[in-house]
């Protein structure tokens, strides 16, 4: 792996703990380079491994979803539309 590629993938890591440690918390979700969208409600809901080669997320079914670091693309916030559901805040 390139030093820029693990220089990004650790700035990413610790932007997921940021979100988890932000008071108050604001759910976001996290992007995957396939292109799946896994969503935050809760810091209960993602677990980080010590070393921040992977990660799990938790939806509200209580179903896992490993994922290795190395494909996530994104960590975003959600913001809240008018008609009360979260979407990705936009750049």
């Amino acid at each position: 792996m390139a030093a820029k590629q693990l220089v990004y993938l650790v700035m990413l890591i610790e932007a997921i703990r940021e979100f988890n440690r932000a008071v108050p918390f604001r759910p976001y979700e996290i992007r995957t380079n396939g292109g799946e969208r896994l969503r935050v409600p809760h810091p209960d809901f993602i677990m980080v491994s010590p070393k921040g080669t992977w990660v799990i997320v938790t939806d509200d079914n209580e179903h896992p979803r490993h994922v290795s670091s190395l494909l996530i693309e994104e960590a975003a916030p959600l913001t809240k539309r008018a008609n009360g559901k979260r979407t990705r805040k936009q750049k």
